[in-house]
């Protein structure tokens, strides 16, 4: 009797021990389902900062090519396109940076 007593509490304690891993792993799948989604989270506002950066390597070849016009064009004309192409490079600065600052937190 004693035999069966111990098979029966060697069973029991096995099947607990078989709850608490289960509890466990879904707890370990619930993390990494979470954690994928901020990754897919981060992945886009990194996307996003880098089209910003595009967005501002085009306002500095904007820029430049302002910066140019002082050769062949009245110079009136060309401190106007420069401060309007300067403009839009701080415009596109100021979104680099907010795209980066929200990559960051996406990632926090």
């Amino acid at each position: 009797m004693s035999s069966i007593f111990r098979l029966i509490l060697l069973l029991a304690i096995s099947l607990l021990i078989a709850g608490c891993n289960s509890g466990r792993v879904q707890e370990l799948e619930s993390q990494v389902t979470e954690l994928e989604s901020k990754l897919e989270e981060v992945r886009s506002k990194l996307s996003d900062a880098e089209s910003e950066v595009g967005t501002l390597k085009s306002a500095v070849d904007d820029l430049n090519s302002a910066v140019d016009e002082f050769q062949y064009t009245d110079w009136r004309i060309a401190v106007s396109n420069v401060q309007s192409a300067a403009s839009e490079v701080e415009s596109a600065a100021n979104s680099v940076e907010s795209s980066v600052d929200d990559a960051v937190s996406a990632a926090n």
